[in-house]
Order: structure tokens, then C-alpha cells, then sequence
């Protein structure tokens, strides 16, 4: 069985001119170079392919963003990373057993962890991720349950109460949940309200709660609070939290696993 390769990751100088013209909107070859210290021809070359991948729009003279950003934001964050989802994944696939049943959530990395679960036995997996569904379904041993709900189509989610509503019919061995952000006190939080209702449903029918979060996750600026260390057991990730993080983690008995 073939499952989905992973998307090439890009460079850490790629990913810092992509970052750079998000936070901008548009940005010059010259002030670029100025603020990488490399030279314009450098830039003009990192530019062409991320023009070619369509990840950025060249300009004569600078980037932006491509038009339909908001439809490419997913492919984006499937790059973005790339390797250290790959880990999680691979790492997270080794705690689940065979013939277990799963509820897994939206997310790059969550995917990451759809394609490391492919070589399991007998799962049955419930999700209201479309990506997920069609990388597990190269599987004819699994069992998938897409859930119903209001179709997102920038990531291919599905959301909203409907989703919540047939979630709520389950019971699982392990839920499987990607994440916003996480503060250092613990809090878990996301960016789109209806995706709240979803991951607290999910929580509520799990035995065991993971959540999959690379290092960009902590603190960053996600604002409606989803759950908190009390409420899950685990958090895979690619870099040790800072140590208030770790301590508020052994304070709620939650085990931190370093993907690397």
C-alpha cells in the first residue's frame, strides 16, 4: 500500500521570506536581502521558486501573496514543517495499537499522523477531516467514518454542530487532536470558533486524549480556549516546551513526548 508523500519542506530561509511576506502583504527583493544579510540575486532565485510552487506571487521587483490566499493557506501549512509532522506522526503511530478505534481531528499534522497509522491493522477511525479520510482509505482493513457537518473549503473540514452532534454517538480508545496554540499556563486554544465544539465533543469520548502540536504552537496567538492540560493525556511535539510549560504538564500528569 502507497500512501500520500509528504510535501517537499522548505528551506529555513524559504519559510522566513514566505513568513515575512504574510506578516507585510507585499515585500521588495531589496528589503529582503537587507533583512536576510544574503545578496538580491539570492532572494530573486528563492522567489522564483516559490513563485513556481505557488506558494508566493513574483512581481518585478518583489512578492506577495498569491491571489485565493485563503484556498492555499492549507497547502502552505502542509510545507511549513513538513519534517518535524512527519516525526510527530511516526512517533505518535507507535502508541496506537492495532484494531484500536480513533477519532482523529483537522490539521497538517494530524494528517502527518493519518499517513504514519497507514501500516496498523483493523482500525476503525472516525473523522471530520477530508484529507485524512482519503490518505486512510488506501487502507481496505480500516474502517472510516466521516462525519457530517458544514464543509470548510479552505482546509476540507468539517465543522459546526452537525458535526458535534454524530461525534457525540461514539465511544474511542484515543483522540487525536490538533491544536492552535498553547499558553504556558496549560490552556488550549484554536482560531475558529466552530472547531470549539468539535474538539471538546471528541475529548468527551475518548479514553485517551493526545494532542499534536510542532513548536510554533506555544504561545502563538489562537484566542478561544478549547480545553486545558486537565483535560488530555499526552502532547507530541518536535522541541521540550519551555520549563513552566513542563511543570504545569507533571502538575496534570500529562506526558510530553519530543519527537526528534
Amino acid at each position: 500500500m502507497s500512501s500520500e508523500s509528504q510535501p517537499e519542506s522548505l528551506s529555513q530561509r524559504q519559510q522566513s521570506i514566505v513568513d515575512w511576506v504574510r506578516r507585510h502583504g507585499y515585500a521588495t527583493i531589496e528589503t529582503m536581502a537587507e533583512e536576510f544579510s544574503v545578496s538580491a540575486q539570492t532572494i530573486r532565485r528563492e522567489i522564483i521558486e516559490l513563485n513556481h510552487r505557488r506558494i508566493l506571487q513574483r512581481h518585478h521587483g518583489g512578492a506577495s501573496l498569491p491571489a485565493g490566499f485563503d484556498n492555499l493557506d492549507y497547502s502552505f501549512r502542509q510545507i511549513k514543517n513538513a519534517d518535524e509532522k512527519k516525526r510527530i506522526g511516526k512517533h505518535l503511530a507507535k502508541e496506537i495499537s492495532n484494531e484500536s478505534s480513533i477519532f482523529i481531528d483537522i490539521g497538517t499534522t494530524t494528517e502527518a499522523v493519518s499517513k504514519a497509522l497507514i501500516t496498523h491493522k483493523g482500525l476503525k477511525v472516525i473523522t471530520n477531516h477530508m484529507s485524512v479520510a482519503s490518505v486512510l482509505c488506501e487502507n481496505t482493513d480500516f474502517d472510516i467514518i466521516l462525519t457530517g457537518g458544514l464543509v470548510r473549503n479552505r482546509d476540507r473540514a468539517l465543522t459546526g454542530e452537525d458535526t458535534s452532534e454524530f461525534i457525540k454517538k461514539f465511544k474511542v480508545n484515543y483522540a487525536i487532536l490538533g491544536i492552535g496554540s498553547i499558553t504556558s499556563e496549560g490552556n488550549l486554544l484554536d482560531y475558529d470558533y466552530r472547531d470549539f465544539h468539535v474538539s471538546k465533543t471528541a475529548i468527551s469520548i475518548a479514553e485517551k486524549k493526545f494532542i499534536v502540536a510542532d513548536h510554533t504552537k506555544f504561545n502563538s496567538k489562537a484566542i478561544i480556549q478549547t480545553a486545558h492540560f486537565s483535560d488530555i493525556d499526552a502532547i507530541f511535539t518536535d522541541i521540550e516546551p519551555q520549563q513552566e510549560l513542563m511543570r504545569v504538564a507533571d502538575e496534570h500528569n500529562v506526558q510530553i513526548y519530543i519527537c526528534n
